[in-house]
C-alpha cells in the first residue's frame, strides 16, 4: 500500500494511538496557518455540523476488511496526515521485557506554549489488551479489549472509560463492538455513562476493490438522528476512488491516483448543500529512494502547506510541517512544526 507502509508506525499503543494517528481532524482547518504569539487568524465561514470531522486511521491488517473510515483513506492520508500536528509533537514507546508497553506523549498545539500530554500503560494478552492512561487535561483513561473468532469471522469489543479528576468528577463510558465476516462488517459504539451520542456503521464488499457503507449517529439527548451518510469506495492499489452523501445534503469526494513508482496526485473536495458552499484540496506526494516522503497541498482558501516525512532508523520516525498563506506569504500568517516519535 503506497505510501504506508514505507513509513509504518507500529501499533503498539491504545488510546495514544488512536488519539494522535487516528484523531478527528477538522476539515475548516487541516492546514490553517497559525501565528506562534500573536490572535489566531480567521478561519473562512462554512458550515459546521456536529460532528463535521475527518477520521485518519492505520492502514488495514492483512486478513482484515477495512472499516467505514478508510473509504477515501489514501486521500486524506495525503492532503491531511502531518499538517496539523501543531509546532512540536513528541511520542516515546517502549516495550518491557513483560511485554508491557509504556507510552508518553507532549505537544504544542496550536501554538509552542499550548501544551499537551500523557503517559500510558498498555499489556497485549493472547486475545485481549488492557490499558490505563493520564492526561495533562487532568483525566484518567482506560481500556480493555477483546477479540475472538466468531461464527466464522472475527469478532472484538473495547470497553472505554474516562474519568476526569476535576472537582465535578465526572465518569463517563462506552462498548464498541464490531464483527466481521467478509464481505461484511458491522461495528457500534454504544453509551453506558454520560456519553451523548449511539453510533455504527454497515460496510459491505460486493465486488472485488469496491466498498458501500452506511454509518449513522444518533443523539440520546434529542432523541433524533444527527447524521445518515452513505458511502461508496473504489481502490484497486493505484487509483482510489471515495464518495460520502451525508443527510441526503452534503456530499464529499476524494480522488486518489498513483503516477508511476514515487508519484501521486489528490483532489478533495467537500460540497454544503444548504449553503450552496464547497471546499477542495489538492496535492501530490513524492517518495524518495530511501523511503522518505515529501507532500505539498494548496486549499481553496489559498493556503499552502509542505510535509516531509522520513525515518531516522527503524525506531524513529520524524516529520516536519509548513504552511503560509498563499495569498500572502511574507506577509500573511506562518505555520511550522516538528514531529518525533521514539519506539523502543
Amino acid at each position: 500500500m503506497f505510501p504506508l507502509d514505507k513509513i509504518n508506525k507500529k501499533r503498539i499503543s491504545s488510546i495514544f494511538r488512536r488519539k494522535r494517528e487516528a484523531e478527528k481532524e477538522e476539515d475548516g482547518a487541516e492546514d490553517q496557518p497559525q501565528p506562534q504569539s500573536a490572535a489566531e487568524p480567521t478561519a473562512q465561514a462554512k458550515p459546521k455540523a456536529r460532528d463535521d470531522i475527518e477520521i485518519l486511521l492505520p492502514p488495514v491488517h492483512e486478513g482484515e476488511m477495512p472499516t467505514y473510515f478508510h473509504v477515501g483513506g489514501w486521500a486524506k492520508d495525503c492532503l491531511t496526515s502531518g499538517y496539523k500536528f501543531g509546532v512540536w509533537h513528541l511520542r516515546c514507546s517502549t516495550k518491557l521485557d513483560n511485554d508491557v508497553v509504556v507510552s508518553s506523549f507532549g505537544e504544542g498545539n496550536p501554538h509552542l506554549t499550548s501544551v499537551f500530554g500523557g503517559l500510558e500503560v498498555f499489556k497485549q494478552f493472547d486475545n485481549y489488551h488492557t490499558s490505563l492512561a493520564w492526561l495533562t487535561s487532568n483525566e484518567l483513561q482506560g481500556e480493555l479489549g477483546v477479540r475472538a473468532e466468531l461464527a466464522g469471522g472475527i469478532a472484538n469489543s473495547l470497553l472505554g472509560t474516562t474519568l476526569s479528576m476535576t472537582d465535578e468528577r465526572l465518569l463517563k463510558g462506552k462498548l464498541k463492538a464490531a464483527f466481521e465476516r467478509n464481505p461484511f462488517k458491522i461495528e457500534l459504539v454504544v453509551p453506558i455513562v454520560k456519553e451523548p451520542t449511539l453510533m455504527g456503521y454497515v460496510l459491505v464488499a460486493p465486488a472485488a476493490n469496491c466498498l458501500l457503507g452506511y454509518r449513522m449517529v444518533y443523539s440520546l439527548a434529542e432523541k433524533a438522528f444527527d447524521k445518515h451518510a452513505f458511502c461508496l469506495g473504489y481502490n484497486n492499489e493505484s487509483t482510489e476512488v471515495g464518495l460520502k452523501l451525508e443527510n441526503f445534503k452534503d456530499m464529499r469526494g476524494s480522488i486518489y491516483q498513483r503516477i508511476g513508482e514515487s508519484w501521486a496526485v489528490a483532489l478533495k473536495m467537500n460540497f454544503y448543500g444548504e449553503e450552496q458552499l464547497q471546499k477542495f484540496a489538492i496535492g501530490c506526494q513524492y517518495q524518495l529512494e530511501d523511503g522518505s516522503l515529501l507532500k505539498a497541498k494548496i486549499r481553496d482558501d489559498g493556503n499552502v502547506g509542505v510535509v516531509f516525512q522520513t525515518k531516522i532508523d527503524e525506531n524513529i520516525d520524524v516529520m516536519y510541517h509548513v504552511g503560509c498563506e498563499g495569498k500572502a506569504p511574507i506577509s500573511g500568517h506562518h505555520k511550522i512544526g516538528a514531529s518525533w516519535t521514539f519506539n523502543c
